[in-house]
């Protein structure tokens, strides 16, 4: 999202003094392998990940800096989670950023929000007026549908899930300048293209980025970034009409919220501060409690996470984890750098 907008001159500050360099865990995770998968010396950042009919995809954002106009949509396709090769570039006349995936057994899904440029009365410059959510569909992984535009301008379905056969998404106020209150409405579509609202989720706390997940009783969970002073996440539970929601604040700062369920386990990713420095962790969710894990090797402009549980350990004695995220922790080591410079990086994390 935008809510963390930086300027070129903050992230090199940033950069320059604040790092969670890594790993470090409890005794029950360790960081298994890492590898960079793309790095140009651009900004690349705002990662997913997914596994799709026996390949895995990566998509994140490619600009000149954390807030350029310019902003494309790169996929990325890998036999192993360590070789990727380009598949597929997605791109409108605005800003597209924060690119998620979904999936239906025969099409992959790529949504991303796209914030447009309003022109400025009087003599100042333009700015940015409202994100609009879009997709585009692929039936190979490597030829894109046209992108086509979704649900309302000014509302982003910053992530989409397809639970049970049925895509939901948790939309919140994408506008400029920022509102004093935001909404998150649960939506649904049965197609990826037409959504219809379910609920008003929140209104509170200036809630956005989130994830959600069923529960084998029909209710649903939500954990949502918050934008207000304490900016802990908040976790949401709904009634089986997923129509009333109660909340409850977690404690823990996480940003870009990532979820994934190992047999009655869940993991998040996301990005956190430690010492004063954003980095990016993973954690588990024990009821409504969050527990760190690990923090991955990042610093500076980092985080926005996929997460995926590598598919040999679903049926093993503990999991593991495949993560992708972006960071500046390595940003001189790339040709070109500049104070801009994020580079997109995989991992495998094993939970014992």
């Amino acid at each position: 999202m935008m809510g963390h907008l930086m300027t070129a001159v903050f992230v090199s500050a940033l950069v320059a003094a604040l790092f969670c360099l890594g790993a470090e865990a409890r005794a029950d995770a360790t960081l298994d392998w890492m590898e960079k998968a793309y790095g140009d010396g651009q900004h690349n950042a705002f990662t997913d990940l997914i596994r799709w009919q026996d390949s895995y995809y990566l998509c994140f954002r490619h600009g000149t800096a954390h807030g350029s106009m310019e902003g494309e949509i790169r996929v990325m396709r890998s036999p192993d989670m360590k070789t990727w090769e380009p598949c597929g570039t997605l791109d409108t006349w605005g800003d597209d950023r924060d690119p998620h995936f979904a999936a239906k057994e025969d099409t992959l899904y790529v949504y991303f929000g796209t914030w447009d440029l309003v022109h400025a009365t009087g003599h100042g410059t333009p700015g940015r007026g409202c994100v609009r959510s879009h997709f585009a569909t692929s039936k190979d992984g490597a030829t894109w549908s046209k992108v086509q535009g979704i649900y309302e301008p000014g509302f982003w379905l910053w992530r989409v899930r397809n639970l049970n056969g049925t895509f939901y998404s948790a939309g919140y106020t994408a506008v400029r300048p920022r509102p004093s209150v935001r909404e998150t409405r649960l939506l649904r579509s049965e197609d990826g293209l037409e959504w219809t609202l379910v609920s008003v989720v929140t209104n509170e706390r200036l809630a956005g980025e989130a994830d959600m997940w069923l529960e084998a009783d029909g209710t649903m969970r939500l954990l949502t970034r918050t934008g207000d002073a304490a900016g802990d996440a908040a976790l949401f539970q709904s009634d089986a009409t997923l129509t009333q929601w109660q909340r409850t604040d977690t404690g823990v700062l996480i940003h870009s919220p990532a979820v994934v369920k190992w047999k009655d386990r869940y993991f998040i990713s996301g990005r956190a501060r430690k010492d004063g420095a954003y980095c990016t962790k993973i954690w588990e969710l024990a009821g409504n409690q969050v527990e760190e894990r690990i923090t991955l090797p990042s610093g500076g402009d980092t985080s926005y996470p996929g997460l995926l549980v590598d598919p040999a350990t679903l049926d093993a004695d503990s999991p593991a984890l495949f993560v992708s995220w972006y960071s500046q922790h390595a940003r001189d080591e790339e040709a070109n750098a500049t104070g801009n410079t994020a580079s997109v990086y995989v991992a495998r994390v094993i939970v014992e």
